[in-house]
């Protein structure tokens, strides 16, 4: 409600003519006024005042019945909410200022206003009334939060540069000798710490001057005992009818706590990033200290299966690659993991003929079922989209996760992987997967914990059928990576059943590249008369790549390290480089960095592989920033290696997955 609207006024004047003249300049005012009692004596205003209220008061000092300050004394006493404007000799104006002091909102010196004058008197006295009931409300519920909060409060006039502080908080920066009353006028500039206060005061004196709204920051204050809490200050401006701003209200909250918080988390994830780092440097050196022997182990067996064996000699070959597989799949998901823990594992968004996948997933396990007696069956939906968008190699490590682990716990009976569209919209296919065996199942109560890394159905099962316990942990991970979830269902002895639902962007048929055709033509991969520098330092690994690429061909130089590539590249003439990693006097990365900066065209332009033994998808970022071409993870196989020549060869830049 505007207090200025239906204004009721009482006027305690004894005298007729001072009454008239009041009376008749009010009536000629712009106020709208409803109603003006005339009274000569202060019992008879005490009388009205106890029965009726009335927006504003005027008041004589001299009264047959009282003079002076107790006049208005009195008058206050009864109603302290109902402003006083006093009528003033001019002999009285001690007197009046005395009054005002104690709370009368102004006064007018008898003979000297006009309607003008006292209009403005009036709405002054009103309004300002108002604005003092409620700053001492605001001051009474600033109290209150205070006490609630231990905030500090802080009333800063601009004008006059005035500052009154309220707030239970100020006990923590105030020496005991400082009354709250008497808190000086650079209290809180000198304050804030040392290191701070320069540019804090900078950043305030700036809001106010470009007219914000607002101001807020986080500083170091100094406490009573000499210690320094963080506090956030924060102040609102209040501006004037021309928008200038004239005061800020605002607070003080202690924040230390929750800085100590943050500095607590920022230094465990700076812990965590180094632990991480560690973990990786670790995995990069395990990485390389088993892939390197490995690389040996494995192209050694496909070196010597290529040779006339009799049919044991061919069993122990058999023997050694699937030793050597089982092994390089733990490394492998020891790996994978890691990626995923660290986020750094990628979904890709290829085109890819969908059936294709899962026709591979059932081919390269099928071998491992016919083995055990165990019928692999598999259906896919026809009504499924032909070409879908996605990551077909994630796709593939999902469905051969689980379709080996069904082949792995059954002992006879069948697998039965099945894929079913859910639905289906204008560019997405939902599609629910299933891969059911009649093996040994898992108990009810530990269908939960098989997903739980390192961990498997019981000891027994460790011991019986092997594994590192983390192939569904992956499994989920990549799962949920793309927004799918898995199922489990399962009774000891009767089987399981494993079912996840993945909602899959369809590919353009258009578009589609087929893997075929990225992939050399020639079926026997002819290397001839290809001139390769291999720059490795492994003696072991030097013989398995020699053999392997002059087996189809290719003439091999060797470099046993970095420096030394570099130098026979001076020399010779070469087609391509393969190019270790981690090698003595100089690193793969170095020697390709110099090769790729200071050689000549076209010789700095030379097909560069990077060969390394570490899996980590880092390594790969390193290697292609480093300038290399094309990057391979020992061990490989020979035909991946051919592929990836032929394609440099070729001038087709493939960057693998």
């Amino acid at each position: 409600m505007n207090p200025l609207n239906d204004i009721t006024i009482l006027v305690i004047e004894d005298n007729p003519s001072d009454q008239c003249l009041l009376q008749e300049h009010l009536e000629g005012t712009g106020l709208t006024i409803a109603h003006i009692k005339m009274v000569e004596t202060l019992t008879e205003a005490v009388g009205l005042l106890s029965v009726q209220q009335f927006s504003l008061i005027f008041l004589d000092f001299y009264l047959p019945d009282s003079s002076g300050l107790d006049s208005y004394i009195r008058i206050a006493n009864i109603n302290p909410r109902i402003p006083v404007i006093i009528l003033s000799g001019l002999d009285d104006t001690d007197i009046s200022l005395n009054a005002i002091s104690l709370g009368a909102q102004d006064f007018l010196i008898k003979g000297e206003f006009n309607a003008y004058t006292l209009e403005k008197a009036v709405r002054y006295s009103i309004e300002r009334k108002k604005n003092l009931e409620l700053i001492e409300e605001n001051n009474e519920r600033y109290d209150f939060i205070s006490k609630a909060t231990n905030d500090v409060i802080w009333d800063w006039d601009l004008l006059t540069n005035a500052v009154k502080w309220r707030g239970h908080g100020l006990k923590n920066y105030l020496s005991k000798d400082i009354s709250m009353d008497l808190i000086p006028g650079n209290f809180w500039v000198n304050g804030l710490h040392p290191d701070e206060r320069k540019i804090t005061t900078y950043q305030l004196y700036k809001t106010i001057l470009n007219g914000g709204a607002s101001w807020e920051g986080d500083n170091r204050f100094l406490r009573s005992d000499g210690s320094y809490a963080h506090i956030n200050t924060r102040g609102y401006m209040l501006t004037n009818a021309d928008k200038k701003p004239i005061r800020m209200i605002g607070c003080i909250q202690d924040i230390t706590d929750r800085k100590n918080a943050e500095l607590e988390a920022r230094q465990a994830k700076i812990d965590a990033d180094e632990a991480r780092k560690t973990q990786e440097q670790f995995l990069a050196n395990m990485s390389h200290e088993i892939r390197t022997p490995m690389n040996g182990v494995i192209g050694m067996t496909q070196l010597l299966g290529n040779t006339i064996l009799n049919e044991e000699q061919k069993e122990y070959i058999e023997i050694i690659k699937e030793s050597a597989g089982n092994l390089m799949v733990i490394i492998n998901d020891i790996l994978d993991l890691t990626k995923i823990v660290a986020g750094k594992i990628t979904i890709d968004k290829v085109d890819y003929v969908f059936a294709d996948v899962v026709k591979n997933s059932i081919q390269i396990t099928r071998f491992k079922a016919e083995e055990k007696g165990i019928s692999l069956n598999y259906s896919v939906d026809k009504n499924i989209h032909r070409v879908l968008m996605g990551d077909p190699f994630r796709l593939n490590q999902l469905l051969v996760n689980l379709i080996g682990n069904a082949i792995k716990f059954t002992e006879q009976g069948e697998v039965n992987v099945r894929v079913n569209l859910l639905q289906e919209t204008a560019e997405t296919v939902s599609l629910e997967f299933s891969v059911q065996d009649t093996g040994i199942g898992i108990e009810e109560e530990k269908l939960d914990s098989v997903f739980e890394r390192f961990t498997q159905a019981s000891s027994d099962t460790t011991r019986k059928y092997g594994g590192s316990g983390l192939g569904l942990t992956i499994t989920r991970q990549l799962i949920q990576l793309q927004g799918g979830s898995i199922h489990l269902k399962s009774r000891q002895g009767e089987g399981s059943t494993f079912t996840f639902y993945l909602e899959i962007k369809k590919g353009n048929e258009e578009e589609l590249t087929s893997f075929k055709n990225t992939k050399a033509t020639d079926p026997l991969y002819s290397l001839t008369g290809v001139n390769i520098l291999l720059v490795e330092d492994n003696i072991i690994n030097q013989k398995v790549a020699v053999k392997i690429l002059s087996n189809q061909g290719a003439n091999v130089s060797i470099a046993n390290h970095g420096l030394e590539g570099l130098s026979m590249l001076r020399k010779n003439q070469y087609d391509l480089v393969l190019m270790d990693i981690q090698m003595p006097e100089m690193d793969g990365y170095q020697a390709t960095r110099l090769i790729r900066k200071e050689f000549l065209a076209p010789l700095c332009k030379i097909p560069i592989i990077a060969m390394t033994a570490s899996a980590l998808i880092s390594e790969k970022d390193k290697c292609l920033s480093a300038g290399m071409d094309d990057y391979i993870t020992k061990p490989f196989q020979a035909k991946e290696l051919f592929e990836k020549i032929l394609i440099q060869l070729a001038g087709v830049r493939n960057f693998a997955a």
